[in-house]
């Protein structure tokens, strides 16, 4: 009798651990990086590495920020690209699921559940894709209403570079 209300005492601990437990991210955070677990992706740390939103054309441009990353193999790679419509999608998919994303609640949105879970200078405006609509229009990724939208191509946002996936 002793043992069977010792492994229902532990049993009952087991459960209320798991209950209480917190989600372990997804994100494998290094010192200049962030490997997605489930899709492969590396995301850059800093998502704002140019330290300005950058063109999509024009001089120094989204592809020259890329150029010069690849050049100089940062954080040891030299296959940075611009994410894909898909891929961005799924990380602010992800960013709402862990903020517990809630519109009129400021403190739940994207960029700031991303900063919380260790990115750096994640911007509340819109990112690049690689993703076309037409020939004047792309894809951006706005993290503060978490969604992807189609922009005309001649304004400026921020880029966040990857490498990788499956």
């Amino acid at each position: 009798m002793r043992r069977i209300l010792h492994h229902a005492g532990f049993l009952a601990l087991l459960i209320l651990l798991s209950a209480c437990s917190v989600p372990v991210s997804r994100m494998a955070m290094q010192e200049k990086t962030a490997i997605d677990t489930e899709t492969g992706i590396t995301w850059m740390k800093n998502a704002n590495l140019a330290n300005k939103p950058l063109p999509w054309r024009a001089d120094d441009n989204v592809y020259a920020f890329i150029q010069n990353l690849n050049k100089s193999t940062f954080a040891g790679y030299a296959d940075w690209r611009v994410p894909t419509r898909d891929e961005m999608n799924d990380l602010l998919k992800y960013a709402k699921k862990v903020g517990k994303y809630k519109v009129e609640k400021v403190e739940t949105w994207p960029y700031l559940a991303l900063r919380n879970l260790g990115y750096e200078d994640v911007k509340d405006y819109g990112y690049w894709t690689s993703t076309r609509e037409s020939n004047s229009e792309m894809y951006i990724a706005d993290f503060a209403t978490g969604k992807v939208t189609v922009k005309p191509e001649d304004k400026l946002y921020y880029l966040w570079p990857v490498r990788g996936g499956r």
